[in-house]
């Protein structure tokens, strides 16, 4: 099959972002950075994985297309989390998932996520994006939540602002091409879902506007990770 100059795009970024993880390890050996290139890697092997069992699955999923396409991406982003931290906990790391407690690490991310993947499916239900740019919205997507959300405003709010620029230039160089493989079995099988269902849409800039639909959600989300910190740290946990 040949790949399109987006899709080869998209590879060369991954590779650079996975080799990237690695070579910051090699850099700077602490349990951290061995637990985020550990995990960035295994979660794109997770989607790996899905595509070559695609066929065991994805008939069964192709009956309520968009109701199973959600319920797919929103259990494979709780397979993500739940990945990131047992990495966290065997390779003795900190602060890389979003609560030591599983249960609090899911009440804290899964509202994203779920609201992302419902919204994402609605969209793409309708615009049909090539699956390269899906990958790549992932990566935009990440950027607003983990980056964004949870790399500028959280840190601001909890008193302790980052130095934006150094954000910016490693975020564009670096962190967005390591998104790709972790969000990517958030949003890409529930697009495999919607494949056989989906009409041609139309082009033109209201659909490349939709694409970033989701990045709303982080103003609800931004308000509830508020309301939320302030209650787990009342409660002290």
């Amino acid at each position: 099959m040949k790949l399109s100059r987006l899709s080869k795009f998209v590879l060369g970024g991954i590779f650079w972002g996975v080799a990237f993880s690695f070579f910051a390890f090699f850099l700077e050996p602490t349990a951290e950075n061995l637990t985020l290139a550990v995990s960035i890697t295994l979660s794109g092997l997770y989607t790996g994985m899905l595509y070559l069992t695609r066929r065991v699955w994805l008939k069964r999923l192709s009956g309520k297309p968009v109701r199973n396409a959600i319920l797919l991406g929103s259990f494979n982003a709780a397979v993500i989390e739940t990945l990131f931290l047992m990495a966290e906990k065997v390779f003795g790391a900190s602060g890389v998932a979003a609560h030591p407690n599983l249960l609090i690490d899911l009440l804290i991310t899964m509202p994203w996520y779920i609201g992302l993947v419902w919204i994402f499916v609605k969209v793409q239900e309708k615009e049909h994006f090539p699956l390269a740019a899906v990958l790549l919205l992932g990566a935009v997507y990440e950027m607003g939540a983990d980056g964004i959300v949870g790399g500028v405003l959280a840190p601001a709010i909890m008193g302790t602002p980052v130095n934006l620029i150094e954000f910016l230039i490693l975020g564009a160089l670096f962190a967005f091409w390591q998104f790709i493989p972790v969000y990517s079995s958030i949003i890409l099988p529930p697009a495999w879902v919607l494949e056989s269902n989906l009409t041609p849409a139309e082009s033109g800039k209201k659909r490349c506007r939709r694409a970033f639909l989701p990045l709303l959600l982080q103003i609800p989300f931004t308000l509830y990770l508020i309301v939320l910190m302030l209650f787990l740290d009342g409660l002290g946990l």
